[in-house]
């Protein structure tokens, strides 16, 4: 009985700490908007675009790649070359600006 109770309260702390965990991440990604994603050599012009933009005080990030575990990353191989750009939500009107 004892044990039920223990098992049942342990599944619901493991499911609280889920849901906190899942709807931090989706605020902090709310916050982004992507400016653009792109494989191989096209992916160069976004980083230059990066650069450009963090020089005039824009805040912004990159992803390289694809972020997969162990057990997915034979299937991910061709997604390596992967970037994407993201502008911060508050520095998307004066980032468009600067990238017409």
């Amino acid at each position: 009985m004892v044990w039920n109770d223990m098992r049942t309260l342990l599944i619901v702390i493991l499911g609280a700490l889920f849901l906190i965990l899942v709807t931090v991440r989706t605020i902090r990604n709310l916050r982004w908007i992507r400016f653009g994603e792109a494989f191989g050599k096209q992916g160069e012009a976004l980083l230059e675009d990066y650069a450009y933009l963090s020089e005039k005080g824009i805040e912004c990030r990159v992803e390289q790649g694809l972020p997969t575990g162990r057990l997915f990353r034979p299937l991910a191989k061709n997604l390596d070359d992967r970037v994407a750009l993201f502008v911060h939500r508050k520095d998307a009107a004066a980032a468009r600006k600067l990238l017409q």
